[in-house]
């Protein structure tokens, strides 16, 4: 069996959170990021926009309205992203929200979300074929040229959710966009569980719903990269995978996706405290 040290280190990885590192970060009272304590001080640049005390980055309550929010942070945005602060811009929003069911609070462009420990969203796809060789999985190499770990194993779709879409919605889009799935093959998708992250990272915290989903794809099924952030695919073993998660190949967050898949699939039997460290990573709903 593969290491289980290797699956409680991943596991835990994805919960490398210490809370006094940091200060929450509040619209009025909700807490909806952290900003590192050694970040903070840099927004004191803008007293219009943000309250910086010792103990917590407040919005300012004169932006009472998302737009007013929205404007603020993508002012701010751009000039940490001159300073260096941040990097990566895609002129591509996420929806923030203190709660997964509330309106959005603000929008705001998804290179800035790390810097102030704001929760985001993703869909994921779990590709699989059964046949005479046992389960099979579908999984992507990142592109070297990503600006997030470059390389590094995915699952065979993975992309954020931006502001507008939901989780369906983006796993569909992504599934044409990353692996060249058809909309009538993705649409047979299950949603599978919902994972949760939150670990510190250099940029600040990475934050972030993992919204997992099942396919039993058609033996003959080839993918394919359309927009180029896929650098190769690769048909592994349940065991082969499962010796990559154990082996850090994949990116914290997809290591866990496809980890969870294993599990529920009866292809890994990892000992109790990794099946912990996993349920501690479950949203329930």
């Amino acid at each position: 069996m593969p290491g289980t040290v290797g699956f409680l280190e991943r596991a835990s990885a994805a919960r490398d959170f210490h809370r006094a590192r940091f200060l929450p970060f509040e619209v009025g009272e909700p807490r909806v990021g952290w900003v590192r304590r050694d970040l903070a001080g840099s927004l004191q640049r803008w007293p219009e926009t943000f309250q910086v005390t010792e103990g917590h980055v407040r919005l300012a309550a004169s932006l009472a309205d998302e737009p007013a929010r929205t404007a603020a942070m993508a002012s701010v945005a751009r000039e940490l992203e001159r300073d260096g602060a941040i990097s990566g811009w895609r002129n591509e929003t996420y929806a923030i929200r203190s709660r997964l069911q509330d309106a959005p609070l603000f929008h705001v462009e998804r290179a800035a979300v790390r810097f102030f420990g704001l929760t985001s969203a993703a869909a994921h796809l779990n590709g699989s074929v059964q046949g005479a060789e046992g389960l099979r999985i579908w999984i992507a190499r990142r592109s070297a040229t990503k600006s997030i770990d470059p390389g590094l194993l995915d699952t065979l779709v993975g992309g954020g959710i931006p502001s507008g879409q939901d989780a369906w919605q983006a796993l569909l889009r992504e599934c044409e966009e990353e692996a060249g799935i058809a909309h009538g093959l993705a649409s047979r998708a299950a949603a599978a569980g919902v994972l949760e992250v939150c670990r510190e990272v250099r940029e600040g915290l990475h934050s972030e719903i993992l919204h997992a989903h099942d396919l039993e794809m058609p033996a003959d099924f080839r993918p394919r990269n359309v927009d180029g952030e896929v650098s190769e695919f690769m048909l592994l073993s349940a065991a082969e995978t499962a010796d990559r998660i154990a082996n850090a190949e994949f990116t914290v967050e997809a290591g866990l996706v496809t980890l969870d898949f294993l599990l529920r699939h009866g292809a890994a039997a990892p000992d109790m405290q990794v099946r912990d460290a996993l349920d501690r990573c479950r949203v329930r709903p």
